[in-house]
């Protein structure tokens, strides 16, 4: 046992690296909207570890360089209104380009690891809020599940991205191994603690990233074969979001929340033989048609127990045609970021009380002007030439009606899922790598000192 827990240790060691950017995926999730001080620290410690690879990054310059430029222009609009460029979000934002670019330091073999254990991440997030929704069902005090992230919309993308990663993972074909057993065995925990949001802009979001992975199917098979690959995915999402669903109405509606914990055990019995189960989805057409039928029962369940899902939806149209009415106010660098809420206040249309318009390229272009939309616009649309991501579809769907792009940990997760900045990249010297790791860790160490300064006066 002893060598064991070494030979374990001794793993980690060798992949510090990798290991240090999963736990800094941990704490960005944990930190919700993060701020400079919170981002800075992590950004320092990664861009040391950065550095101390000595590699050269392979970078898409069609990616990168409009990511610096938004992130330019934010700063830009932070000092235009503040009289610096920490205060707002986009300081916070250097921390996606700074896990792009380590991303592109690494080769094939390295980003395939660190892409099944972002997906492993996600599946233990997904365990822990399962946790945490049962010790609450048997308190009485269950609701929507917010689980680590604290906000069940929140967390809803989160698990629709991660379940994502963690799809693409089992089917890479990279052979069979103990991190696949363990990627195969929470697939099922991550879609039920899925349901267990209630998030219908998340659903909504997974249904727009499951056409999307159809599409890529279609490339490569007939359209019976996606037709049954289809039928077999929506078969293993519609039972175990009907377990989800079970869940909630057991601990919210009836005087047996103790229930949750049979269903629990059903729901470890089914990841236990998850395998055999895909097995038999694929042996028997007419099951996975059946069970994927089911999933409109699920999704008119999950309807009925969130009605004002619709109302909802439609407040956040208002918001986005309020958003339209300053986009040309300021149009090189907006109305500064976080100003949106202080003119929605003071306007004579309805105030909405939240801090981003919920669309995330209105929101950008409110606050930090239309060319940092722009920016962003050409990101999305040169990644989905490259590949058709699944999550990165369903990531982008949300945001068009919601804010997650703003929770550090869940761009981050799709960032590292989805990511390929080798393909169609070009190669940097050491020295430039370095140099672009050098003024991300300056602009860190900034943030984190600019924040920490007034504790000391």
């Amino acid at each position: 046992m002893t060598q064991r827990i070494k030979g374990v240790f001794n793993a980690l060691m060798d992949h510090y690296f990798f290991v240090l950017l999963i736990l800094a995926q941990a704490a960005l999730a944990q930190f919700g909207v993060a701020n400079a001080l919170s981002c800075g620290m992590v950004g320092i410690l990664l861009c040391a570890a950065g550095l101390g690879l000595r590699r050269s990054a392979c970078v898409d310059p069609w990616i990168a360089v409009p990511m610096a430029a938004y992130l330019v222009l934010g700063m830009a609009s932070s000092y235009a209104v503040y009289g610096n460029t920490v205060r707002g979000y986009p300081s916070t934002h250097a921390i996606f380009f700074a896990v792009y670019f380590l991303m592109a330091c690494m080769d094939g073999g390295e980003l395939r690891l660190l892409k099944r254990l972002n997906a492993l991440w996600a599946g233990c997030a997904a365990a822990i809020s399962l946790g945490m929704f049962l010790l609450q069902a048997l308190a009485g005090t269950a609701g929507r599940l917010g689980g680590l992230l604290g906000n069940p919309n929140a967390l809803g993308i989160f698990l629709a991205v991660g379940w994502f990663a963690v799809t693409a993972c089992l089917e890479d074909g990279g052979g069979e191994d103990w991190m696949t057993g363990a990627l195969r065995f929470l697939e099922p925990v991550v879609l039920t603690t899925l349901a267990l949001t209630l998030s219908m802009g998340s659903f909504l979001a997974m249904a727009a990233g499951i056409a999307v992975l159809l599409l890529e199917k279609k490339r490569g098979g007939s359209w019976r074969e996606v037709f049954d690959y289809g039928c077999r995915v929506l078969a293993k999402a519609s039972l175990c979001f009907a377990a989800g669903i079970l869940m909630y109405v057991t601990a919210r509606q009836t005087r047996v929340p103790w229930f949750c914990l049979v269903l629990l055990a059903w729901l470890l019995a089914l990841a236990a033989g998850w395998g055999i189960f895909e097995r038999f989805l694929a042996a028997y057409r007419w099951a996975a048609v059946g069970l994927s039928g089911g999933g409109l029962v699920v999704a008119a369940a999950a309807a009925a127990i969130r009605p004002s899902a619709i109302a909802t939806f439609a407040e956040r149209i208002e918001m986005m045609e309020n958003g339209l009415g300053y986009i040309l106010f300021h149009p090189v660098l907006g109305l500064g970021p976080g100003r949106w809420r202080e003119w929605n206040l003071y306007d004579g249309d309805k105030y909405f009380g939240t801090w981003h318009i919920h669309n995330f390229l209105i929101h950008i272009g409110v606050e930090l002007g239309l060319i940092a939309m722009a920016m962003l616009v050409i990101i999305i649309l040169r990644h989905f030439r490259k590949t058709g991501a699944p999550g990165a579809a369903a990531f982008v769907v949300h945001n068009l009606m919601d804010t997650s792009f703003f929770f550090s940990g869940i761009t981050t997760l799709m960032l590292v899922s989805a990511g390929e900045p080798q393909k169609g990249g070009k190669t940097l010297g050491r020295t430039a790598t370095r140099a672009v790791l050098v003024l991300l860790m300056v602009h860190f160490l900034w943030c984190w000192a600019y924040m920490l300064y007034p504790y000391f006066l």
